[in-house]
């Protein structure tokens, strides 16, 4: 068996539609683990074919395509299930889970640039909280606040980022 190189560019558009891809393939099969084995696989598949890449005008959804005939391929599988969706509604949902997918890489951008704009406390706030170890409990202790007060800022922040990301995807300034 022959090793190939896969392109830097192909490998880029790879890893960045990855969260994309999860979040596509986790709607349609509903079991996290079972969707890590469905990317999995999908990706395996996206490598194969990696020569069609220069031809692909959409990465992500070339990727979902693919994820979605991996998605049949395991209901193939797991047809003894009894809570399967029908054919007809998981291509419904297969549908409505591209156009939100389609959303992820710019929405993604736009909150890069709104934590940017943030004050350095507001981002060091936002980036404890969802880090690895990101109790409020913890963050309350570490800051000498109240753990209200704690929950209130991050209220606001979250705020405030949801409305900068809205205006820049409605392309104000």
């Amino acid at each position: 068996m022959s090793e190939r190189q896969l392109s830097e560019p192909f490998v880029r558009a790879l890893l960045d539609c990855q969260d994309a891809l999860r979040a596509y393939v986790t709607a349609l099969v509903l079991d996290p683990f079972e969707a890590d084995d469905v990317v999995q696989q999908t990706n395996v598949v996206l490598c194969r074919q990696a020569d069609e890449f220069p031809t692909v005008k959409n990465f992500t959804a070339w990727a979902c395509r693919i994820a979605y005939f991996e998605v049949l391929s395991c209901r193939k599988r797991h047809r003894r299930d009894r809570l399967l969706f029908d054919d007809g509604l998981l291509a419904m949902v297969a549908q409505d889970m591209m156009r939100l997918v389609e959303d992820v890489a710019p929405r993604k951008r736009f909150l890069d640039l709104c934590l940017a704009e943030l004050s350095e406390s507001q981002r060091e706030m936002i980036l404890k909280r969802y880090g690895p170890d990101g109790a409020i409990k913890a963050m309350a202790a570490e800051l000498g606040r109240p753990i209200g007060s704690v929950q209130q800022s991050l209220y606001r922040i979250r705020l405030k980022l949801l409305e900068c990301v809205r205006r820049k995807m409605e392309g104000e300034p």
